[in-house]
Protein backbone atom coordinates (compact mmCIF):
# COMPACT_ATOMS: atom_id res chain seq x y z
CA UNK A 1 0.00 0.00 0.00
CA UNK A 2 1.23 3.50 -0.70
CA UNK A 3 1.54 6.31 1.36
CA UNK A 4 -1.31 8.16 -0.95
CA UNK A 5 -3.39 5.43 -0.17
CA UNK A 6 -3.13 5.64 3.74
CA UNK A 7 -5.93 7.44 5.99
CA UNK A 8 -5.22 10.99 7.30
CA UNK A 9 -6.34 11.29 10.58
CA UNK A 10 -7.59 8.03 11.59
CA UNK A 11 -4.78 5.54 13.57
CA UNK A 12 -7.71 3.32 14.45
CA UNK A 13 -8.90 2.84 10.35
CA UNK A 14 -5.96 3.08 9.44
CA UNK A 15 -4.52 -0.12 11.82
CA UNK A 16 -8.21 -1.31 10.69
CA UNK A 17 -6.66 -1.32 6.60
CA UNK A 18 -3.91 -3.23 7.47
CA UNK A 19 -5.37 -5.62 9.22
CA UNK A 20 -7.68 -6.70 6.57
CA UNK A 21 -5.24 -6.36 4.09
CA UNK A 22 -3.17 -8.57 5.70
CA UNK A 23 -5.43 -11.36 6.69
CA UNK A 24 -9.28 -10.43 5.86
CA UNK A 25 -8.47 -10.11 2.36
CA UNK A 26 -7.16 -13.50 1.75
CA UNK A 27 -10.04 -15.19 4.10
CA UNK A 28 -12.45 -13.42 2.12
CA UNK A 29 -11.16 -14.20 -1.35
CA UNK A 30 -11.04 -17.77 0.36
CA UNK A 31 -14.96 -17.49 0.50
CA UNK A 32 -15.61 -16.50 -2.54
CA UNK A 33 -13.95 -19.33 -4.16
CA UNK A 34 -16.02 -21.45 -1.70
CA UNK A 35 -19.06 -20.02 -3.32
CA UNK A 36 -17.93 -20.53 -7.06
CA UNK A 37 -16.92 -24.18 -6.31
CA UNK A 38 -20.16 -24.80 -4.39
CA UNK A 39 -22.57 -23.58 -7.03
CA UNK A 40 -19.97 -25.71 -10.03
CA UNK A 41 -19.90 -28.67 -8.33
CA UNK A 42 -21.57 -30.47 -11.15
CA UNK A 43 -20.71 -29.62 -14.98
CA UNK A 44 -23.65 -27.80 -16.42
CA UNK A 45 -24.74 -29.52 -20.01
CA UNK A 46 -24.18 -26.91 -23.07
CA UNK A 47 -28.00 -26.58 -23.24
CA UNK A 48 -27.81 -24.37 -20.15
CA UNK A 49 -24.96 -23.43 -20.11
CA UNK A 50 -24.98 -21.18 -22.64
CA UNK A 51 -28.14 -18.94 -21.12
CA UNK A 52 -26.73 -18.46 -18.00
CA UNK A 53 -26.63 -14.76 -17.20
CA UNK A 54 -24.40 -12.81 -15.41
CA UNK A 55 -23.45 -14.08 -11.65
CA UNK A 56 -22.59 -11.03 -8.89
CA UNK A 57 -20.92 -11.91 -5.74
CA UNK A 58 -21.59 -9.36 -3.41
CA UNK A 59 -19.08 -9.10 -0.39
CA UNK A 60 -21.56 -7.24 2.49
CA UNK A 61 -18.32 -5.73 5.21
CA UNK A 62 -19.52 -4.80 8.87
CA UNK A 63 -19.29 -0.99 9.17
CA UNK A 64 -15.85 -0.57 10.11
CA UNK A 65 -14.44 -2.83 7.76
CA UNK A 66 -16.45 -1.02 4.97
CA UNK A 67 -15.06 2.30 6.44
CA UNK A 68 -11.12 1.24 6.68
CA UNK A 69 -11.35 -0.08 3.04
CA UNK A 70 -13.54 3.05 1.76
CA UNK A 71 -10.05 4.48 0.24
CA UNK A 72 -9.13 1.56 -1.53
CA UNK A 73 -12.81 0.03 -2.40
CA UNK A 74 -12.63 0.42 -5.79
CA UNK A 75 -9.14 -1.01 -6.58
CA UNK A 76 -10.30 -3.82 -4.41
CA UNK A 77 -13.11 -4.59 -6.03
CA UNK A 78 -11.37 -4.98 -9.17
CA UNK A 79 -8.51 -6.99 -7.81
CA UNK A 80 -11.12 -9.42 -6.01
CA UNK A 81 -13.45 -9.66 -9.70
CA UNK A 82 -10.21 -10.65 -11.41
CA UNK A 83 -9.30 -13.34 -8.58
CA UNK A 84 -12.59 -14.51 -9.12
CA UNK A 85 -12.17 -14.79 -12.75
CA UNK A 86 -9.02 -16.75 -12.45
CA UNK A 87 -10.86 -19.27 -10.48
CA UNK A 88 -14.25 -19.64 -12.20
CA UNK A 89 -12.05 -19.96 -15.43
CA UNK A 90 -11.80 -23.55 -14.08
CA UNK A 91 -15.53 -23.57 -15.02
CA UNK A 92 -15.60 -21.50 -17.60
CA UNK A 93 -18.00 -18.90 -15.58
CA UNK A 94 -17.01 -14.91 -15.21
CA UNK A 95 -18.08 -12.91 -12.10
CA UNK A 96 -17.90 -9.60 -10.91
CA UNK A 97 -17.19 -8.50 -6.91
CA UNK A 98 -19.31 -5.39 -5.63
CA UNK A 99 -18.82 -4.34 -1.94
CA UNK A 100 -21.35 -2.75 0.06
CA UNK A 101 -21.59 -1.98 4.01
CA UNK A 102 -23.56 -3.55 6.68
CA UNK A 103 -25.17 -1.21 9.32
CA UNK A 104 -26.33 -3.93 11.42
CA UNK A 105 -24.41 -3.60 14.86
CA UNK A 106 -24.19 -8.02 15.02
CA UNK A 107 -23.78 -8.81 11.77
CA UNK A 108 -19.97 -10.58 11.11
CA UNK A 109 -16.99 -9.08 9.59
CA UNK A 110 -17.89 -10.12 6.18
CA UNK A 111 -20.75 -12.48 4.05
CA UNK A 112 -20.92 -13.36 0.85
CA UNK A 113 -24.12 -13.85 -1.41
CA UNK A 114 -24.44 -14.33 -4.68
CA UNK A 115 -26.79 -12.71 -6.95
CA UNK A 116 -27.76 -13.87 -10.75
CA UNK A 117 -29.30 -12.06 -13.77
CA UNK A 118 -28.84 -9.64 -16.42
CA UNK A 119 -27.10 -6.55 -15.74
CA UNK A 120 -27.89 -7.53 -12.42
CA UNK A 121 -26.14 -5.10 -10.09
CA UNK A 122 -25.75 -2.12 -12.65
CA UNK A 123 -22.79 -1.40 -15.37
CA UNK A 124 -19.54 -2.83 -14.03
CA UNK A 125 -16.74 -0.18 -13.44
CA UNK A 126 -14.60 0.74 -16.40
CA UNK A 127 -11.26 -1.64 -16.73
CA UNK A 128 -7.99 -0.79 -15.15
CA UNK A 129 -4.90 -1.44 -15.39
CA UNK A 130 -3.02 -2.68 -12.09
CA UNK A 131 -1.12 0.45 -11.24
CA UNK A 132 0.25 0.27 -7.43
CA UNK A 133 0.71 4.22 -7.58
CA UNK A 134 -2.94 4.95 -8.41
CA UNK A 135 -4.70 7.53 -6.21
CA UNK A 136 -8.43 7.37 -6.28
CA UNK A 137 -10.70 8.53 -4.51
CA UNK A 138 -12.17 7.21 -1.74
CA UNK A 139 -16.41 6.03 -1.91
CA UNK A 140 -18.34 5.44 0.64
CA UNK A 141 -19.94 1.82 0.10
CA UNK A 142 -23.71 1.13 -0.76
CA UNK A 143 -25.22 0.19 2.33
CA UNK A 144 -27.09 -3.32 2.19
CA UNK A 145 -30.68 -3.28 3.50
CA UNK A 146 -31.33 -5.88 6.47
CA UNK A 147 -31.82 -9.60 5.08
CA UNK A 148 -35.01 -9.32 3.15
CA UNK A 149 -35.89 -12.90 3.88
CA UNK A 150 -34.83 -14.63 7.02
CA UNK A 151 -33.70 -17.45 5.70
CA UNK A 152 -30.37 -18.11 7.33
CA UNK A 153 -31.43 -19.55 10.98
CA UNK A 154 -33.52 -22.10 8.85
CA UNK A 155 -31.91 -25.42 8.92
CA UNK A 156 -31.17 -27.46 5.51
CA UNK A 157 -33.15 -30.46 5.42
CA UNK A 158 -31.65 -33.74 4.61
CA UNK A 159 -31.18 -34.58 1.07
CA UNK A 160 -29.58 -31.01 -0.20
CA UNK A 161 -26.44 -30.96 -2.33
CA UNK A 162 -25.17 -27.55 -3.87
CA UNK A 163 -24.86 -27.34 -7.54
CA UNK A 164 -27.41 -30.27 -8.19
CA UNK A 165 -30.04 -28.23 -9.59
CA UNK A 166 -30.49 -25.50 -11.98
CA UNK A 167 -33.71 -23.05 -12.41
CA UNK A 168 -34.98 -23.11 -16.35
CA UNK A 169 -37.33 -20.06 -17.37
CA UNK A 170 -39.27 -20.71 -20.65
CA UNK A 171 -40.75 -17.93 -22.79
CA UNK A 172 -44.47 -17.60 -24.31
CA UNK A 173 -43.38 -20.04 -26.84
CA UNK A 174 -41.96 -22.73 -24.38
CA UNK A 175 -38.27 -21.58 -25.61
CA UNK A 176 -35.63 -22.32 -22.91
CA UNK A 177 -34.77 -18.36 -22.48
CA UNK A 178 -32.78 -18.17 -19.00
CA UNK A 179 -30.90 -20.74 -16.39
CA UNK A 180 -29.67 -20.11 -13.05
CA UNK A 181 -27.88 -23.00 -10.52
CA UNK A 182 -29.40 -22.71 -7.48
CA UNK A 183 -26.38 -22.63 -5.04
CA UNK A 184 -27.71 -22.63 -1.41
CA UNK A 185 -30.84 -24.57 -0.08
CA UNK A 186 -33.13 -21.50 -0.13
CA UNK A 187 -33.05 -19.03 -3.16
CA UNK A 188 -35.24 -15.54 -3.50
CA UNK A 189 -36.90 -15.38 -7.42
CA UNK A 190 -38.01 -12.15 -9.22
CA UNK A 191 -36.80 -9.29 -11.33
CA UNK A 192 -34.25 -6.60 -11.42
CA UNK A 193 -34.69 -3.84 -9.19
CA UNK A 194 -32.15 -1.25 -7.97
CA UNK A 195 -34.43 -1.90 -4.17
CA UNK A 196 -32.25 -3.83 -2.07
CA UNK A 197 -35.60 -4.50 0.27
CA UNK A 198 -36.97 -6.16 -2.17
CA UNK A 199 -34.07 -7.55 -4.60
CA UNK A 200 -34.48 -10.94 -5.09
CA UNK A 201 -31.17 -13.71 -5.90
CA UNK A 202 -32.13 -14.38 -9.20
CA UNK A 203 -33.54 -11.99 -11.03
CA UNK A 204 -35.66 -12.93 -14.28
CA UNK A 205 -35.31 -10.68 -17.08
CA UNK A 206 -38.17 -8.96 -19.45
CA UNK A 207 -40.48 -10.28 -16.71
CA UNK A 208 -42.92 -7.38 -16.06
CA UNK A 209 -45.36 -9.09 -14.94
CA UNK A 210 -43.48 -10.73 -11.81
CA UNK A 211 -42.71 -8.97 -8.70
CA UNK A 212 -39.48 -7.66 -7.47
CA UNK A 213 -39.17 -10.59 -4.76
CA UNK A 214 -41.70 -12.95 -6.28
CA UNK A 215 -41.31 -16.88 -4.94
CA UNK A 216 -38.80 -18.28 -2.40
CA UNK A 217 -37.63 -21.48 -3.06
CA UNK A 218 -36.37 -23.85 -0.06
CA UNK A 219 -35.35 -27.12 -0.32
CA UNK A 220 -37.59 -29.44 1.11
CA UNK A 221 -37.60 -33.47 0.34
CA UNK A 222 -41.39 -34.77 0.57
CA UNK A 223 -41.39 -38.76 1.69
CA UNK A 224 -37.93 -38.97 -0.10
CA UNK A 225 -38.74 -37.05 -3.00
CA UNK A 226 -36.42 -34.28 -3.83
CA UNK A 227 -38.39 -31.07 -4.24
CA UNK A 228 -38.49 -27.48 -3.01
CA UNK A 229 -41.26 -25.54 -1.05
CA UNK A 230 -42.52 -22.36 -2.72
CA UNK A 231 -43.25 -19.44 -1.37
CA UNK A 232 -45.24 -17.04 -3.28
CA UNK A 233 -44.35 -13.12 -1.64
CA UNK A 234 -45.38 -10.97 -5.20
CA UNK A 235 -48.44 -9.96 -6.00
CA UNK A 236 -49.39 -11.94 -8.75
CA UNK A 237 -50.82 -15.60 -8.43
CA UNK A 238 -48.44 -18.27 -9.68
CA UNK A 239 -50.10 -21.42 -11.62
CA UNK A 240 -49.08 -25.31 -11.07
CA UNK A 241 -51.12 -27.90 -12.86
CA UNK A 242 -54.33 -27.85 -10.94
CA UNK A 243 -53.42 -25.47 -8.43
CA UNK A 244 -53.33 -21.74 -8.09
CA UNK A 245 -51.05 -20.10 -5.55
CA UNK A 246 -52.21 -16.45 -4.62
CA UNK A 247 -49.68 -13.85 -3.79
CA UNK A 248 -48.80 -12.69 -0.22
CA UNK A 249 -47.60 -9.52 -0.98
CA UNK A 250 -45.18 -8.98 1.52
CA UNK A 251 -44.15 -5.59 0.55
CA UNK A 252 -40.54 -4.16 1.50
CA UNK A 253 -38.86 -5.29 4.32
CA UNK A 254 -37.94 -8.23 5.96
CA UNK A 255 -39.87 -11.27 5.38
CA UNK A 256 -40.25 -14.40 7.86
CA UNK A 257 -41.05 -17.64 6.09
CA UNK A 258 -42.38 -19.04 8.79
CA UNK A 259 -45.03 -16.34 9.01
CA UNK A 260 -46.22 -17.47 5.20
CA UNK A 261 -50.00 -18.81 5.99
CA UNK A 262 -50.25 -22.26 4.04
CA UNK A 263 -52.24 -20.56 1.55
CA UNK A 264 -49.28 -18.65 0.05
CA UNK A 265 -46.96 -21.65 -0.69
CA UNK A 266 -47.01 -24.86 -2.47
CA UNK A 267 -44.69 -28.04 -3.20
CA UNK A 268 -42.44 -27.68 -6.51
CA UNK A 269 -40.92 -31.21 -7.85
CA UNK A 270 -38.31 -31.49 -10.03
CA UNK A 271 -39.62 -30.64 -14.18
CA UNK A 272 -42.70 -29.53 -13.07
CA UNK A 273 -43.92 -26.07 -14.98
CA UNK A 274 -45.01 -23.01 -12.83
CA UNK A 275 -46.14 -20.48 -14.12
CA UNK A 276 -46.02 -16.60 -12.64
CA UNK A 277 -48.96 -14.45 -13.62
CA UNK A 278 -51.83 -15.43 -15.74
CA UNK A 279 -49.17 -14.83 -19.18
CA UNK A 280 -45.99 -16.47 -17.20
CA UNK A 281 -43.11 -16.63 -17.43
CA UNK A 282 -42.86 -20.23 -16.91
CA UNK A 283 -39.81 -21.56 -14.65
CA UNK A 284 -39.09 -25.27 -13.51
CA UNK A 285 -36.36 -26.62 -11.38
CA UNK A 286 -33.90 -29.44 -13.25
CA UNK A 287 -31.63 -31.58 -11.65
CA UNK A 288 -27.63 -31.56 -13.00
CA UNK A 289 -26.52 -35.12 -14.00
CA UNK A 290 -23.42 -36.26 -12.23
CA UNK A 291 -22.09 -36.48 -16.01
CA UNK A 292 -23.71 -33.59 -18.38
CA UNK A 293 -24.03 -36.12 -21.20
CA UNK A 294 -26.54 -38.43 -18.64
CA UNK A 295 -29.71 -38.31 -20.05
CA UNK A 296 -29.35 -34.46 -21.70
CA UNK A 297 -30.22 -34.01 -25.24
CA UNK A 298 -29.13 -31.11 -27.14
CA UNK A 299 -32.23 -29.73 -29.22
CA UNK A 300 -29.53 -27.44 -31.10
CA UNK A 301 -27.15 -30.32 -32.24
CA UNK A 302 -25.93 -31.40 -35.25
CA UNK A 303 -27.38 -35.20 -36.03
CA UNK A 304 -26.31 -37.31 -38.53
CA UNK A 305 -28.02 -39.99 -39.94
Amino acid sequence: MTDGQRIPGSTKRQSMMDELLRAGVPEIKFALGEVIDRENQRPLPARYARLLPETLLVVTLRTDAAQALEPIASGLERELTDSCNRHGSLYDRAYRVQLQESHDPDAPLYTVSSHSGRDVGGPPPPAAAPDPERHEAPRALPVAAPDSTAHTARPVGPGWEPGRWVLVVEGGEGEEREAFRLGEPTTTVGRRTDDPEVSAAIAISDAPNVSRRQLALVWEERDGAPGFAVFNLGLNAVHLPELEIPGARAGKGRVDLDTVDESHRAWLPPGLPLRIGEHGPVIRVEEIPDSPDDGWVDPDATVFD
